[in-house]
């Protein structure tokens, strides 16, 4: 699961990184330690020329009861919910870590881990994004959700899911219009390019992140 996430890299790096060629010009971006559902982040899409961009949308896809803010990569090109966004509305989140949650008995205290790729700062998350009609406002929003897999090795003892991280030399043909959906890039990322480091204990004896269905089949 991907339920928070830290963005510290300006929008020059990340111009840098994901090759964004516009989009820049009126977009401020202050770096954030805890990125949380429902907030509203930069996201890297190709814009209506082709041409990347980077474009502010909200994490997470609100529904009734629930608030779906990760897609399970298995399956996801067959998802009643999730199809049609991975077959037309792909995107990339930049992120310079992930945290995590380890599973432990309920009523225990979970400790906190900060997951990062050495060398690569940001990464990119695999995502798909949604048109969704904000009810207070009355008007359409871009919402996104960050795809997730099986654990590797590293994460095993930690969570049964781990993010969907892209190969940067992935992040075109994730993007652009394919007949054949990119099902095959969402690969398991290799432990030996990750880093796991606890950092505390969280007082919470389930986390917040419990109170929704995290993903949709």
């Amino acid at each position: 699961m991907c339920g928070r996430y830290r963005r510290r890299s300006d929008k020059q790096r990340i111009a840098e990184a994901f090759h964004v060629g516009m989009g820049l010009e009126d977009l401020y971006l202050e770096p954030e330690d805890d990125i949380a559902p429902g907030s509203i982040q930069p996201v890297v899409l190709p814009g209506e020329s082709g041409e990347r961009e980077i474009a502010l949308m909200r994490w997470g896809f609100k529904l009734s009861d629930r608030l779906l803010f990760n897609a399970r990569s298995e399956g996801i090109d067959q998802s009643k919910f999730w199809k049609d966004s991975f077959e037309l509305r792909r995107c990339i989140v930049p992120a310079d870590a992930i945290f995590e949650w380890q599973e432990v008995e309920r009523g225990r205290k979970k400790p906190k881990y900060e997951v990062v790729i050495p060398g690569r700062e940001p990464f990119g998350m695999a995502g798909v994004w949604k048109l969704w009609r904000n009810e207070k406002t009355n008007q359409w929003e871009r919402t996104f959700a960050v795809i997730t897999g099986e654990p590797n090795e590293l994460m095993q003892p930690i969570h049964d899911r781990l993010t969907t991280i892209l190969d940067p030399r992935d992040y075109e043909e994730y993007l652009a219009p394919a007949q054949r959906l990119p099902t095959h890039l969402l690969r398991v990322m290799p432990s030996e390019e990750m880093r796991a480091t606890r950092l505390e204990q969280s007082d919470l004896a389930v986390p917040q992140l419990d109170l929704f269905n995290t993903d949709q089949e």
